[in-house]
């Protein structure tokens, strides 16, 4: 009888364990094919939590604040800069701390004064900020949405050129995730194009895509030393901040002086522009160490028009397409974009994060930000750049 008993509760313990077992699967099964939304979403922000491979759902800011300074490229006086925390939703804000009261400007295109070599932002020339697409490029890099920037004078410094000394700044200051909430994602659906009318080889748009990219060309003619360049990037902040952040602005030799005539490039230099000689044999560079990658013309241009997309306010998914294009046509794309975002023309479709399809979400996941330096590898020799904080 002992041996019977013991017979009936094993089998009765092999029951309750095939049982469970077919309940796992039965869970695994629903979780797989529910049509549920919240099901999908809540796995995903799951997997991301667990991910070393940098948020898409939750919006960003800096953990402290923090200040530096550097020369103006076209005033070459010293601007000091403070950066702040900010709340979800704020956006990036500037503001004029040099003048009474503060000017607040924030950084979308409706502020866009003026893409004279740079974009500057602000109602007024008085009161505006210039040269602020290096700053935002490297905000891009590392996913920040929320920040309150106070430069005190009419740019921001310009450091080495490149995007990558705000890298270092910004991961001095710490990257930390809003909690509670949740990251827009402007789609495009149909293709939006921006012409130069007076030059139809000048042109940007941004089209449909599953993977998001940008593929940017220059064409300085075949006489000068750049020539035609051409580069294509993954749209996400681990490829920008390892292969574009150090790219440099750069410009020719001879435009130099009819710049600092026009009141311009007073700050310019050969350490923090790459400076080109339409003479002589060679790459024309002048600056002693060369350039930092053999395509960096090109990939300053991709660095540039991520900083003016910045503007849109959100993550944009789609392909940008740009051809001898420049800051007017991008703050012009930027602009349209987020038109089209309130207009619901169907141009562009914002979603967040409970709306996402399985698709959006597949989509979103590839928009990957990393949340220091220690997460990226720069090229060799791109960042051999000099700061002062304080």
């Amino acid at each position: 009888m002992v041996v019977l008993a013991d017979t009936v509760e094993a089998e009765a313990d092999l029951v309750v364990l095939v049982l469970f077992r077919l309940a796992e699967l039965a869970l695994l099964l629903s979780f797989r094919y529910c049509n549920s939304e919240s099901v999908l979403i809540d796995h995903v922000e799951r997997e991301e939590r667990n991910s070393q491979k940098g948020s898409y759902i939750m919006q960003r800011t800096i953990k402290r604040e923090l200040s530096f300074t550097g020369i103006g490229l076209h005033t070459g006086a010293p601007i000091t800069v403070s950066i702040r925390p900010a709340q979800a939703s704020v956006g990036i804000q500037f503001i004029r701390s040099d003048l009474r009261p503060h000017r607040l400007i924030a950084a979308r295109p409706s502020s866009v004064l003026d893409t004279k070599l740079a974009t500057r932002i602000g109602s007024d020339e008085a009161s505006s900020i210039s040269t602020i697409e290096h700053f935002l490029a490297a905000l891009y890099g590392f996913g920040i949405d929320n920040l309150i920037v106070e430069v005190g004078g009419p740019e921001m410094p310009i450091f080495d050129g490149s995007a990558a000394p705000f890298l270092t700044l910004l991961d001095e200051a710490g990257i930390v995730e809003i909690s509670g909430s949740s990251r827009q994602i402007a789609v495009v659906r149909r293709t939006i194009e921006c012409l130069d009318p007076k030059d139809p080889s000048r042109f940007i748009r941004i089209e449909p895509s599953k993977v998001p990219e940008i593929h940017y060309a220059v064409d300085f003619g075949q006489e000068t030393p750049i020539g035609m360049q051409s580069a294509t990037m993954q749209l996400d902040g681990f490829s920008f901040c390892e292969h574009y952040s150090y790219a440099r602005t750069f410009c020719f030799a001879d435009e130099v002086a009819a710049m600092q005539r026009m009141g311009l490039a007073r700050g310019g230099s050969l350490d923090n522009a790459i400076v080109v000689s339409r003479e002589g044999s060679g790459n024309g560079v002048l600056n002693q160490h060369g350039l930092r990658d053999s395509a960096e013309f090109v990939k300053h241009k991709i660095l540039d028009c991520i900083g003016d997309m910045m503007l849109v306010g959100c993550p944009v998914v789609g392909r940008i397409v740009a051809h001898k294009a420049g800051h007017d046509l991008h703050t012009r794309l930027a602009s349209a974009v987020a038109e089209a975002m309130v207009a619901d023309s169907g141009d562009v479709e914002v979603v967040m994060p409970k709306s996402w399809s399985r698709a959006a979400a597949a989509v979103a996941k590839s928009l990957r930000h990393p949340k220091s330096l220690g997460e990226i590898t720069f090229a060799p020799g791109s960042t051999s750049f000099r700061l002062v904080t304080g």
